[in-house]
């Protein structure tokens, strides 16, 4: 049996205290330096610790980078709507979508998000020109299901009832929203707002003076006659074609085709063109044909002074202008040459000629004997 060599066992013996020694020496030369350097801090030049602190800031750099982390976003791809973010939940064609108008879609879900309906594989808004079936598919900007298509009912969008049309435009004429306004197509009355209720000639019309017109009810009650194609009030002046384009208040058609009341003075043609208050024509004129009155034959006066005697209607008595004899009335039947004036021609009546008299002139007295 062999034996551990002698040498080899002092050296490791005594290399443990050795070892132990030197350690807590060392220790407590490390400790003094310690002190004595942190004692010296205050004293030292600040430069020496710079470095130390640019390393710190590159790695707090590195740790904190500036620009996010990308994240998904509308057109990410995807397998089901799990796979897609807040902003864009909707999974379609693989692909993630937010539901805006236009988006593609399968269930209406998939256009939850934006607040749209899923339509014939497409997500609407319910704007104009959409799609629909009822007016709850439509928005604010377009509230009326007109056709299958969303419209603001304005006037000239298409409609097919009235209740596709907007207030501003709220009756549908021919297929089209209309105010009803004056020149708005129509083709009866009801197609007509009460700023122009009146159809007349295929459009609307307030039926006032001068509009056109065709028939009496095309025209409003100021206007309440329809002459020569325009409405009128039927006033005195105004155009006629017969007296029924007239009004009350000038009831006659008179020559020139004009309303007339028929009064002292109005312009006639005929005694028709004139009323019972001034029922002769008297040189264009409507007269009474009074004593006094204008005329050209007998028959422009009255009864009262049924003789036309120098332009004027007269009743031919004593002092009465006459030209000849038959200005004159039976009883002052001679038209006296020495005042042209009616005498009965008796004695004392004056006179130039014997054919002033009953019996003759005395012509030095120039009276009748």
């Amino acid at each position: 049996m062999k034996t551990a060599p002698l040498r080899n066992l002092r050296i490791g013996a005594l290399t443990r205290p050795f070892f132990a020694t030197h350690l807590t020496v060392g220790l407590t030369v490390g400790l003094v330096v310690a002190l004595t350097t942190s004692c010296m801090v205050d004293d030292a030049d600040p430069t020496t610790f710079e470095p130390l602190a640019e390393e710190v800031e590159e790695i707090d750099q590195i740790q904190q980078p500036e620009a996010p982390l990308p994240e998904n976003h509308e057109g990410e791809s995807c397998t089901y709507d799990a796979h897609c973010p807040v902003g864009s939940p909707a999974c379609v064609d693989s692909q993630c979508w937010d539901g805006s108008d236009g988006d593609p879609c399968d269930y209406q879900s998939d256009c939850a998000y934006s607040g749209n309906r899923c339509f014939a594989g497409t997500c609407w808004d319910g704007g104009v020109g959409d799609p629909c079936s009822s007016d709850s598919h439509c928005d604010g900007s377009a509230p009326f299901c007109a056709d299958g298509a969303c419209s603001a009912g304005e006037a000239g969008d298409s409609c097919l009832y009235n209740n596709d049309c907007s207030m501003g435009a709220p009756i549908c004429v021919s297929g089209e929203c209309s105010a009803g306004g004056v020149g708005d197509s129509c083709s009866s009355d009801a197609h007509c707002g009460e700023s122009a209720p009146y159809c007349s000639l295929g459009s609307c019309s307030a039926g006032e003076v001068g509009d056109a017109c065709q028939f009496d009810p095309d025209c409003s009650p100021a206007a309440a006659y329809c002459a020569f194609g325009e409405c009128s009030a039927g006033e005195a002046g105004d155009a006629c074609d017969v007296v029924n384009d007239c009004g009350p208040a000038a009831p006659l058609c008179v020559v020139g085709d004009i309303c007339s009341a028929g009064a002292v003075g109005d312009v006639c043609g005929y005694d028709g063109d004139c009323s019972m208050s001034a029922p002769l024509c008297s040189l264009e004129k409507c007269s009474v044909g009074a004593e006094g009155d204008a005329c050209a034959y007998d028959n422009d006066c009255s009864m009262g002074a049924p003789l036309c005697s120098l332009s004027k209607c007269s009743d031919g008595q004593v002092g009465d202008a006459c030209a000849y004899d038959t200005d004159c009335s039976v009883d002052a039947p001679f038209c006296s040459a020495f005042d042209d004036t009616c005498q009965t021609g008796e004695a004392g009546s004056p006179c130039s000629l014997n054919a002033d008299c009953i019996n003759g002139c005395h012509f030095g007295l120039q009276q009748c004997v």
